[in-house]
């Protein structure tokens, strides 16, 4: 592990990977480089009234909500010693997470088993394993 995607929406469980990231780095001595990925699902849009004034509104909220979850991440990466950059992303979150290991040259991915999703009966995430399956990288879970 020395070019790591974590993948972060603000939950408890992505909370929980970052610091796993943060310490097992400290505990193993390894300087890596960490990659924050939040992923934000474009707009699903119905109706026939629909303007791109609108489309860039909420575009641009999706993002504002991006960087407030990603200024949480860099805040638990200060101070670590880590090299860290944070990327948000528009569109399907596995997709997105998927490019982003091909782009920036990751060679794990790291999230928490569970994210801010509305089923919360299922044992292990629908991106989650939508990850595990689409990646070429191993991808660790944190619970």
């Amino acid at each position: 592990m020395r070019k790591v995607l974590v993948a972060f929406d603000g939950s408890e469980n992505a909370k929980r990977a970052l610091q796993y990231v943060i310490d097992f780095a400290r505990d193993a001595g390894l300087a890596m480089d960490v990659h924050v990925l939040n992923a934000q699902h474009e707009p699903i849009i119905y109706g026939e009234y629909v303007t791109a004034a609108m489309i860039d509104e909420l575009n641009k909220g999706l993002e504002t909500k991006a960087q407030g979850i990603l200024a949480e991440a860099a805040a638990m990466l200060q101070g670590s010693g880590l090299t860290y950059e944070t990327h948000s992303v528009l569109g399907n979150v596995a997709e997105q997470i998927n490019d982003a290991v091909k782009r920036l040259g990751c060679d794990t991915v790291v999230m928490g088993t569970r994210g801010l999703g509305s089923f919360t009966g299922l044992l292990l995430g629908s991106v989650a394993n939508r990850v595990i399956h689409e990646v070429s990288v191993p991808v660790l879970l944190v619970k």
